[in-house]
């Protein structure tokens, strides 16, 4: 019985010694791979993190990481303190990069744009990939675009769209309240009833002359 006990205590601290000899060697090839390449400081998410979530609230999420300065993402950020007093404007996953565009203050996030004059307001739910991945906030302008699988078709609906509000919802997707015409209303619920809608995020310069609808045949003639 003592042998028999014996052989398992060996047998458990070789595999803690495994276990930490390939802790190290992953460690040590991080290292090596990075040898020699000019490296920066960025947080870096570990967690899953909800939209609407304050900063104060993340410091068990991120960590502070060494990466390649190739790879650094434009606002990327090494302090929370950066953005102190924001909330998230969309939900992120983990080996996200920490960047201030990530954050806004809960006002943009929930609104606060008024409908203009002779206009009406319509609200639908988008993934995130398909509302610009969180970078559309109340007051900014969009376009909006629709696809009809079964007839393969793609087509430009409306440019110049003000956001009135956005609004987290569960899994990650968003609720985009806009400021639309009756055309307008009539297209996009068409389109969400019956197709695919996609975003994108528009300024005053953005070149919104020659869309058109595209199918099949002109992007695979």
């Amino acid at each position: 019985m003592n042998r028999q006990i014996a052989a398992i205590g060996v047998a458990v601290v070789l595999a803690v010694l495994g276990i930490a000899a390939v802790v190290a060697y992953a460690r040590g090839a991080d290292e090596r791979a990075l040898a020699g390449t000019e490296t920066v400081e960025v947080l870096r998410l570990t967690a899953p993190v909800e939209a609407k979530t304050p900063a104060a609230e993340l410091a068990d999420h991120v960590e502070l990481d060494q990466i390649p300065r190739a790879a650094l993402v434009e606002g990327a950020l090494t302090s929370l303190e950066d953005v102190a007093g924001q909330v998230t404007s969309a939900a992120l996953v983990p080996g996200d990069q920490l960047t201030a565009e990530k954050f806004t203050s809960t006002e943009q996030v929930e609104g606060g744009t008024s409908l203009p004059e002779g206009l009406q307001a319509i609200a639908f739910p988008l993934e995130p990939h398909r509302a610009v991945s969180g970078e559309v906030l109340a007051g900014d302008t969009i376009g909006i675009m629709a696809s009809y699988h079964g007839r393969q078709v793609t087509a430009n609906l409306a440019n110049r769209v003000l956001v009135l509000s956005i609004t987290p919802a569960d899994g990650g997707s968003s609720t985009v309240t806009a400021a639309v015409t009756t055309e307008q209303a009539e297209k996009i619920i068409h389109a969400m009833e019956f197709g695919t809608v996609w975003l994108t995020k528009q300024n005053e310069s953005t070149d919104v002359e020659g869309g058109r609808t595209i199918t099949e045949g002109d992007i695979a003639p």
